[in-house]
């Protein structure tokens, strides 16, 4: 299947599906970019709690510190 096929499958999809094929294409790339990784596991290890975003924040797009 050619790249210009695979985009109009992908075009004919319902948005939900494009949303659920867009979340697993980033995850496959995420997955080999050990930069991000990194600075994942470095926030995950965070112990301070002001640098802690709650899951309300998150779903608003705000950072720790209030921000966009």
């Amino acid at each position: 299947m050619s790249m210009a096929e695979l985009m109009r499958v992908v075009a004919g999809l319902p948005a939900q599906q494009q949303k659920e094929l867009a979340a697993f294409l980033l995850h496959l790339r995420l997955q080999h970019d050990t930069a991000w990784q990194t600075e994942m596991a470095r926030r995950i290890d965070n112990e301070d709690p002001s640098k802690w975003v709650t899951l309300e924040d998150w779903k608003t797009g705000l950072t720790a510190d209030g921000k966009p």
